[in-house]
């Protein structure tokens, strides 16, 4: 079994699993979207005369788990991450009036 994943792993390496500066995605995601999206394509095809909405839904399904395994980047995860949650910062104005004496 252990031989099996290690050639697995050395085999999706030499296909271009490896990262870039864009990449947000670690291996295991990588693997698992990749293990995914071709399950959910295998299903989607032997369906597809039996129950063709389900099955075209599948192969959309397939489409994207494919491609960000592939691509290593999705943009879902990096709108998660982001930092940009912080609140504005407000400005206060104190105002002060005094009444000049008579």
């Amino acid at each position: 079994m252990k031989n099996l994943i290690r050639s697995t792993k050395e085999l999706l390496e030499e296909l271009g699993m490896k990262e870039s500066h864009y990449t947000n995605l670690g291996k295991t995601e990588r693997v698992l979207s990749i293990a995914t999206g071709s399950y959910f394509a295998l299903k989607g095809i032997t369906n597809i005369f039996s129950h063709p909405f389900i099955a075209a839904t599948s192969l959309m399904l397939a489409c994207g788990l494919i491609g960000r395994g592939t691509s290593g980047y999705c943009p879902i995860k990096e709108q998660l991450e982001k930092d940009d949650i912080v609140p504005e910062p407000v400005l206060i104005v104190r105002e002060e009036i005094t009444e000049l004496g008579e």
